[in-house]
């Protein structure tokens, strides 16, 4: 059955129960009768004009292209607050620690050429859009459950190697690294920091292990925030467990292709899509 670029944003949606569509995720150029589809993490002019060339009716990315939705990445950037009050951390110290993440966001966004990557995919009249954070979602519930289905006593390097037994993340060439702990510690209260739109970097992390927050996990974090966070807290038993960016990424993208299968898109993955399915 072919579907529209409508209709394969409503499929995302309803994987994780949402009504609206996510202020990182769009329809760049929209179609109809689509069958065929060019998959990946990260799919801007080049692959666009791939797709074009090979004959494939759209071009669906998972990560924001320099299109509308990153000057409008910011709200997203909310989800930053949600989770770390979820797990005890008051609203006011939680805003603070996101502010610079969103801050950054909004500055970058500003000065992104937005047109570059949809402009060419109207000029060769092909379908192109992204999908962000619904996949992301299926993946922080992925590592929800790993955690969740752990025994109460269970140490951090117990995480780490069940995380690393998800087919997406054992097949990838990065490994599950844990930047701040040992693999003896405690594994403890868990937070899962993944479909906020990025990472949350060392004022995240500080803020969920100054609220009782034993491990966090992020997919990705930079040497700074590493840096940051081993020397306030790397005698204290807290944890900082990552995942690795494109295999945590991929984990909800393989779920979203195998959803579009199923009602009839053929699929070929490129660009990180596609690990472990």
């Amino acid at each position: 059955m072919a579907l529209s670029t409508a209709e394969i944003m409503e499929i995302s949606l309803d994987l994780v129960g949402w009504d609206e569509v996510p202020a990182d995720s769009g329809i760049h150029v929209s179609g109809d009768d689509l069958e065929t589809a060019l998959v990946g993490i990260d799919l801007e002019s080049p692959e666009i004009q791939l797709a074009e060339r090979e004959g494939y009716d759209l071009v669906l990315a998972h990560h924001p292209p320099g299109g509308d939705p990153r000057v409008n990445f910011a709200p997203v950037l909310d989800k930053q607050v949600e989770f770390m009050t979820a797990h005890g951390v008051p609203e006011e110290r939680a805003e603070e620690a996101a502010s610079g993440i969103i801050s950054g966001m909004e500055h970058a966004g500003h000065s992104a050429n937005y047109r570059h990557d949809p402009s060419m995919a109207e000029h060769l009249d092909i379908p192109y859009m992204n999908v962000h954070l619904a996949p992301d979602e299926l993946g922080r519930r992925r590592f929800r459950e790993v955690a969740d289905d752990l025994d109460d006593d269970a140490t951090v390097g117990e995480f780490a190697d069940e995380l690393g037994e998800i087919p997406e993340i054992e097949e990838a060439i990065t490994d599950v690294e844990l930047r701040l702990g040992e693999r003896d510690n405690d594994l403890g209260e868990v937070a899962i920091h993944h479909a906020a739109g990025t990472n949350g970097g060392s004022d995240v992390a500080s803020a969920y292990f100054d609220h009782g927050v034993d491990t966090v996990l992020y997919i990705h974090v930079g040497a700074g925030d590493t840096a940051e966070l081993r020397e306030e807290y790397g005698d204290t038993g807290k944890n900082l467990v990552v995942t690795g960016h494109i295999a945590s990424d991929a984990i909800g993208m393989n779920e979203f292709i195998d959803a579009l299968e199923a009602e009839g898109l053929d699929c070929d993955t490129v660009s990180g899509c596609g690990i472990g399915r």
